[in-house]
């Protein structure tokens, strides 16, 4: 039984304002169309797609963007070492990326702690596939095991207002690895496609709570 409801309070939908600023601009003109305008704070957002397809480079590309404007962002790789990303980035990015913070790390709650204290205003996750909760008696990639990370992130980015995108590659007939419900959970599913033989790559919205999926 919930005792403590005094704190509760209801408020009419057209009492509640919205502004144009809430979004926060990635200056990736199409990455920011496609989002419906910008990064919405504490979004949770879900970019899938092939190995090699991209991904990690376009999310490296706004990082640099976002850290640029002096907003703290936090990288989490289980898949790369810092050396690595580092001569990643250095091929990718220029300028100033003082405000971009690496950390190499596939256990959840070590994440979990390194946000809670940091409280940066954006994270990635790269990718949902690597990481792994001590509490869960499974493999890391299992179902259990990408649900469970992506409730965990969920309730970080909501409870910090901090927005996340998460890196998760699909299957061989194009379906995200990893359990349904995990589209469910996010806030956005953004899909990155093309020929890697090609310089043309295609970002679509499948789902997206704060935009059309047209774009």
């Amino acid at each position: 039984v919930v005792k403590d409801v005094k704190n509760a309070q209801l408020v009419s939908l057209s009492s509640v304002e919205t502004k144009e600023d809430d979004r926060i601009k990635t200056t990736i003109q199409e990455l920011d169309r496609v989002l419906g305008g910008g990064i919405v704070p504490g979004s949770l957002v879900l970019v899938g797609g092939d190995p090699g397809i991209g991904k990690s480079t376009l999310l490296l590309q706004m990082c640099r963007n976002l850290a640029a404007s002096q907003t703290d962002v936090m990288y989490i790789s289980g898949e790369e070492s810092l050396v690595q990303i580092k001569m990643r980035a250095e091929r990718v990015c220029s300028g100033n990326t003082e405000n971009l913070f690496l950390l190499a790390e596939t256990n959840m709650e070590v994440v979990a702690a390194v946000a809670d204290e940091m409280k940066p205003e954006f994270v990635i996750i790269d990718s949902i596939q690597t990481m792994h909760r001590q509490d869960i008696a499974s493999a890391p990639g299992s179902v259990p095991q990408v649900r469970e990370a992506t409730n965990l992130l969920m309730y970080i980015a909501k409870q910090n207002d901090i927005s996340m995108f998460i890196v998760g590659h699909v299957t061989k007939d194009g379906s995200l690895a990893g359990p349904r419900v995990l589209e469910h959970m996010v806030d956005c599913v953004l899909y990155f496609e093309g020929d890697p033989n090609t310089s043309y790559r295609l970002l679509r919205a499948a789902k997206n709570r704060f935009g059309s999926t047209n774009e």
